[in-house]
């Protein structure tokens, strides 16, 4: 922009150049730079030529009429259509990338507005429905939240996102059937956000308030031939009201007596609220039903990825041509693998039943709930768990596999571009945490398995070596290091590839440190 700046010549009269700017708001080589200011998008994309064009042959038309001693325009400007054009959807876009990061970052109100100002440039852009969907959904607003995740599944039934949140609040409201038939299965190991809601019901029940009702739109709420019906039923009550007012007139001496009766009543009504400890219940092993069976067979382990194109703009919508160096062969036999990383939840029934430690972060605000993956365990607790729920831990190279797409080759789970939605990674360490399992539909791998890229790190079952061909494993002070991998919640893009990989000693406890077990498959 800068060098149009300095290519356009200045007329004479300078005071035609400023009244031209007052009216117009172009003219005197500020045109481009007043439209790239308004227009251009927050994120530095490769979409900002394109749109201060646009931008350029839109604003003649919505500008007001020009005095009349201004000259005729020049032909090509005469030959702008008459008609504003509509916003572009690549603004649309840079707004709904701009609330998903302020959604990853907690921070619900600004990523509400940009999702609401998306959807006013593209009412049908999917991101934007169900970015603000999830914002409403984890900012306490089900009801508002319902209608947008409804109208998305209806728009786009092959949205997972969409599916899923429906579904949820579905399950809310009671609707089990609806609910089941979204989801395939209420089971709550393979879909743990349903123990959260179920969770957040028996709270409600403790204080005494009804279970939450399935929301009616305000157009529907408007009767029209049963008008007559509701309207005679208020009438026959209000006859009746007058009848007993007489008797109730002689009585105003007793009036007070009953207030001071419920006063008197109201500290004994917490009595039947003090068993409110609930029996825990049964702990149950999880079975092996949930978890996903991916056929053997041959990759490339270890592959970096390179872009040799690459430029200084990020053109995240277009296909991306990545370069493969590195890697070895591997033969992978068939086996299973959790469709989600192990959750607190499910940890918990592991801790009662065999009186292990509780993990260190389950009193941290950011690390509880029994939808979030458990943190905080080290590589003999989580091969513990495995073994006691039947299990094992996957090796590296099972675990990079499934991460590639079972000889794919992908950079990430879900293909090879970088897709902010599909991976929860990039928090604040202050601030941030894991997100539940299962909101990223979208990330899921070939087979189905979700959250292999972000959220936490997963412990594997190999020694750590600086390259996976090397013969020697480190170590630290006489201690092997084990493997680590997936990237986490905390981590940028550099961590999520499926050949990432990292080390640390097996007894370490951090709130970015995971796992989800693997199984041999059956015979």
């Amino acid at each position: 922009m800068r060098e149009r700046s300095k290519g356009a010549t200045l007329p004479p009269p300078l005071s035609a150049c400023f009244l031209a700017l007052a009216f117009l708001g172009f003219g005197c080589g500020g045109a481009e730079t007043t439209a790239q200011e308004t227009i251009a998008p927050e994120q530095g994309t490769a979409q900002d030529a394109s749109l201060s064009a646009q931008a350029l042959m839109r604003t003649p038309s919505v500008t007001p009429a020009p005095p009349q001693e201004r000259k005729p325009p020049p032909p090509e400007e005469a030959a702008t259509p008459p008609e504003p054009a509509p916003s572009p959807p690549r603004r649309a876009e840079a707004l709904s990338a701009i609330g998903e990061s302020a959604y990853r970052q907690e921070d619900y109100k600004f990523a509400e507005k940009n999702f609401r100002e998306a959807l006013v440039h593209d009412p049908e852009l999917l991101h934007a429905i169900t970015g603000l969907g999830w914002t409403l959904y984890d900012s306490n607003r089900p009801d508002e939240a319902f209608f947008l995740f409804r109208r998305a599944n209806a728009r786009y039934p092959e949205s997972g996102s969409a599916r899923r949140g429906l579904a949820y609040l579905l399950y809310r409201y009671g609707r089990l059937k609806e609910a089941k038939a979204l989801l395939g299965s209420l089971d709550k190991t393979r879909w743990p956000e349903l123990a959260n809601i179920e969770h957040e019901l028996k709270a409600r029940a403790i204080k005494g308030l009804p279970a939450p009702r399935l929301p009616v739109e305000k157009r529907e709420e408007k009767p029209d031939a049963p008008s007559a019906e509701t309207d005679a039923a208020p009438e026959t009550e209000s006859t009746s009201e007058p009848e007993p007012s007489p008797e109730s007139e002689p009585k105003t001496e007793s009036e007070p007596k009953p207030k001071t009766e419920t006063a008197k009543l109201a500290p004994t009504k917490p009595a039947p609220e003090a068993p409110k400890p609930l029996p825990p219940p049964p702990v149950r092993k999880p079975s092996l039903e949930g978890m996903v069976d991916i056929p053997g067979g041959r990759f490339m382990m270890g592959v970096e990825y390179t872009n040799p194109n690459r430029s200084r703009r990020r053109w995240r919508r277009r296909r991306v041509i990545l370069k493969a160096t590195g890697g070895r062969p591997v033969e992978v036999a068939s086996f299973r693998l959790d469709k989600f990383e192990v959750t607190n939840a499910l940890y918990e029934d592991f801790v009662r039943a065999t009186k292990a430690p509780e993990p260190p972060f389950w009193r941290k605000v950011h690390f509880t709930g029994p939808h979030l993956p458990v943190v905080g365990i080290t590589w003999d607790e989580a091969r513990a768990y495995c073994a006691w729920a039947g299990k094992r831990l996957p090796t590296e190279a099972e675990w990079e596999y499934a991460a590639q797409g079972a000889g794919k080759g992908r950079r990430y789970p879900w293909g090879n571009a970088q897709r902010d939605r599909h991976a929860v990674f990039g928090l604040s360490p202050d601030a941030g945490g894991p997100k539940a399992v299962g909101r990223r539909p979208e990330g899921a791998s070939v087979h189905g398995v979700e959250d292999l890229a972000g959220n936490v790190w997963e412990w594997v079952e190999d020694e750590f070596r600086a390259k996976p061909e090397d013969a020697r494993p480190l170590n630290q002070n006489g201690r092997l290091l084990r493997t680590l991998k997936g990237g986490s919640w905390v981590n940028g893009w550099w961590a999520l590839a499926s050949s990432h990989r990292t080390g640390d000693v097996p007894d370490r406890r951090l709130p970015a440190y995971g796992f989800r077990c693997a199984a041999d498959a059956p015979e």
